[in-house]
């Protein structure tokens, strides 16, 4: 056909004839034509395109509107273009007729003019200027990734026909769109560098590496490693010629060094690999020997040390009769400081009640660890670095204890990667080893991040199976946690006779070893059930018993907790300023101490007192909270708050969007517990 008619998707939808635009009327019509492109040359069911016009509650007439709407788009295609195919209809489009096709047509160019014929196709998100339904976004996804790929092919040409600072500007809009895109990092890096801003790329690499590490888990991969030590050696100069080769401490340190990659290691790793208090002098002969560097101190003060290029050739052939004692070593030392860290942060309450790992004294490590969040943060990495170490070393009881020591760090921050990479790892290992403690830790520690996401099925399964670890070791301590677990899984489905026989159980459990943090918890927990029983009176005494034993043991963090659930009894009694009072308290010593998720539900329930500006900008803030920790009850609460207020203030259309959003949220946890049920 030659008419000149043309379709564009790849941005705003647009219908043209001879370049002047078509007018459609109508979203739904629209967005049937948009369907129909997106999938063409290909049969799209009327039950699927009844699907994307009506997402919910379809009307009775759908069908007939779904044939009224194609016949009014015939007028402007024709039957040819758009045809009945039973049991549908199908859009059949050419190259000059579908810019889509047309872009189809250079998805493997690499000629420098055909990439960008291609990339001009783009004027925005495809079909940008219509809702998308569901249907539509693997196609949409498919399209965004090719037009991505794309760019990217676009900028290695530029870069490799000497043009690496027109390919700047693209690169950083791609990694703004995909953070966790490694390669458009990658390609960055080296246009930066090929630009000569080698101090920019080297602060592009940090900020590549903290996308992937907190988005996915992982260290960035060889290629960009690679790229990152490049820049890191340009400058520095090699050893000395016929350099000797260390042996002794100095060959320990080296070959511990490379086996650690922690990259760079602060200096009493060295000091633990040869087991002494002070390794300063060895450290100093290498750096002498231009073998290994400092590169400054971190934010604890710390000097860090790197292995330099020219040690590359010579630690590998390091003599090794002794490397899995002397890592252990360093795993030890980290772990000593992690649990000096962990005893200034709230109590970990659902732990084993004893250790097993051998600790390595880490000189001045009080010091190190006088700010337990700072040395938490400084040392993410090379905690992840040493879980991974000791699982590949088969010692099961350092990766467990670690997973958990980190768990103080990892719940006040609302570091859940972090929190499920460790202990994924760590019940890994412990399954391999046949180390039932390990998996019973593991467990427990796992069903807790279930239970913050509301994944109650598998909350329960971890729960379940660590209290039956627990009670097959004779652990009381451990299975008094698991066990109040459980309680929270029941607490949560409604389940109030079950949950109640639970914390029952961990409390006698608790009384009977003597831990007072527990009891604490218990009694906090049990108020909650009390109260969703209609007992204001019986939780107020569970509460009454669980404030004593917090402050006996100045555990502020359960304080707060406890004084968060007096203000919940407080509005159940229509005591609206006492509950304000509590509820401001608890927020008071969330926020000193550092606790987020805690601060979440404190600003929520203030705002459920309030109206207005003021009860908007608490529950924006503990919306946030909700969404970067993963709970979507707490999500789905604060959003149905929002947008009541948001319609009270007139603002109709974006409270009906957070309503719907907290319609969503609610069907999902739903739909979790019927799972369960």
């Amino acid at each position: 056909m030659s008419d000149g008619l043309e379709l564009r998707i790849l941005g705003p939808l647009q219908l043209l004839r001879d370049g002047v635009p078509i007018r459609l009327p109508g979203v739904k019509p629209r967005q049937l034509l948009a369907t129909l492109a997106l999938h063409n040359q290909r049969t799209v069911a009327v039950e699927q395109l009844i699907e994307v016009l009506w997402p919910r509650d379809p009307p009775r007439s759908a069908v007939a509107n779904v044939h009224t709407y194609v016949h009014a788009l015939r007028s402007h295609l024709g039957t040819a273009r758009l045809c009945r195919q039973p049991p549908g209809y199908r859009l059949l489009l050419g190259p000059a007729e579908l810019d889509v096709v047309r872009f189809d047509e250079y998805d493997r160019a690499t000629d420098p003019a055909r990439l960008d014929t291609a990339l001009a196709l783009w004027r925005g998100g495809p079909v940008e200027n219509l809702p998308h339904p569901p249907l539509w976004r693997p196609e949409v996804e498919r399209l965004i990734e090719r037009w991505r790929l794309l760019r990217e092919q676009r900028a290695r040409v530029r870069i490799e026909a000497g043009d690496p600072a027109g390919a700047i500007a693209d690169l950083r809009a791609l990694v703004t769109e995909d953070p966790l895109r490694e390669e458009a990092w990658r390609l960055l890096v080296t246009a930066l560098e090929a630009t000569g801003r080698r101090a920019e790329a080297l602060s592009t690499y940090s900020s590549a590496r903290r996308f992937l590490v907190e988005g996915l888990g992982i260290e960035p991969g060889e290629p960009l490693r690679r790229l990152h030590r490049s820049l890191l050696h340009q400058d520095e100069p090699t050893a000395p010629a016929g350099s000797a080769r260390p042996d002794g401490s100095g060959a320990t340190v080296l070959r511990g060094f490379a086996l650690l990659n922690l990259d760079p290691a602060p200096g009493w790793v060295a000091a633990a690999l040869l087991d002494r208090d002070d390794a300063r002098n060895v450290l100093d002969d290498l750096a002498q020997a231009r073998l290994v560097r400092q590169v400054g101190r971190d934010e604890l003060g710390q000097p860090r040390f790197r292995l330099s290029t020219a040690a590359g050739p010579l630690a590998p052939e390091l003599p090794d009769p002794a490397d899995e004692a002397m890592l252990c070593r360093v795993l030890g030392g980290y772990l000593d400081l992690a649990e000096r860290a962990a005893r200034s942060l709230p109590a970990q309450i659902f732990g084993p009640g004893l250790s097993i790992a051998a600790r390595w004294p880490v000189p001045a490590a009080a010091e190190l660890t006088k700010d337990p969040v700072a040395w938490f943060t400084v040392e993410r990495q090379a905690l992840l670095t040493a879980v991974d170490l000791a699982a590949r070393l088969g010692r099961s009881e350092l990766a467990w204890e670690f997973a958990h020591a980190m768990l103080p760090w990892c719940d006040l921050g609302g570091h859940t990667a972090e929190w499920e990479q460790t202990h994924r790892t760590a019940l890994d290992v412990c399954r391999r080893s046949g180390d039932l403690l390990g998996e019973a830790v593991s467990l427990r520690g796992l069903g807790q991040l279930h239970l913050y996401r509301d994944h109650y099925g598998s909350a329960a399964e971890a729960f379940s199976r660590a209290r039956l670890a627990y009670a097959r070791l004779g652990n009381t301590h451990g299975e008094a946690g698991a066990l109040a677990g459980l309680g929270s899984v029941h607490r949560m489905r409604g389940d109030h006779h079950t949950a109640y026989d639970c914390y029952r159980q961990a409390l006698a459990s608790y009384q009977a070893v003597g831990d007072r943090h527990g009891q604490a918890y218990v009694h906090g927990a049990l108020a909650l059930v009390w109260l969703a029983r209609r007992n204001p009176a019986e939780a107020l005494r569970s509460l009454n018993a669980g404030l004593p034993l917090a402050v006996e043991v100045d555990d502020q963090h359960r304080v707060a907790h406890l004084l968060h659930r007096l203000g919940l009894i407080r509005v159940w009694l229509d005591e609206a300023a006492e509950a304000r009072d509590c509820f401001t308290a608890a927020l008071d010593r969330f926020t000193a101490i550092g606790d987020a998720h805690g601060q979440a539900y404190c600003l929520s329930d203030l705002a459920e007192l309030e109206h207005g500006d003021a009860a908007i900008s608490r529950l924006s803030r503990a919306l946030e909270i909700f969404e970067q920790i993963g709970d979507r009850r707490g999500q789905g609460q604060a959003a149905r708050r929002l947008g009541e207020l948001h319609r009270d203030a007139g603002r109709g259309r974006l409270g009906d969007a957070y309503l719907a959003e907290a319609r969503r949220l609610h069907s999902t946890v739903e739909d979790e517990m019927t799972r369960l049920r």
